[in-house]
């Protein structure tokens, strides 16, 4: 699954089925920083070009999943697969993710 930022600031959720995978894609140029902060703001944390921290509770309260019970267990089973990797941030209760930055 990943969250998938357009170049024009859209973020959708992608692939939300794979349990297996995890990231941010991107459609612009790395140097937007401050452009991708703005788009997630409310849903992630973005420390640097590299990293995001996206919020548990923005995915489990995005439309198609979250009413979908069987996807929030299976959710809830691949964060505690990545807890003992350091993936997950008990405080900001978020989730690590690598970003992938993508030509526009």
């Amino acid at each position: 699954m990943f969250l998938k930022v357009s170049a024009a600031g859209d973020v959708t959720f992608e692939d939300r089925d794979d349990f297996r995978a995890f990231k941010l894609t991107v459609e612009d140029d790395r140097g937007k920083l401050d452009a991708l902060r703005r788009a997630l703001a409310g849903k992630a944390e973005v420390p640097d070009a590299g990293t995001a921290w996206i919020f548990e509770a923005a995915l489990r309260g995005w439309p198609g999943v979250a009413q979908d019970g069987p996807w929030q267990q299976s959710f809830s089973a691949m964060i505690e697969k990545a807890r003992p990797h350091g993936w997950i941030d008990e405080t900001r209760r978020a989730i690590k993710a690598h970003i992938e930055w993508l030509p526009a």
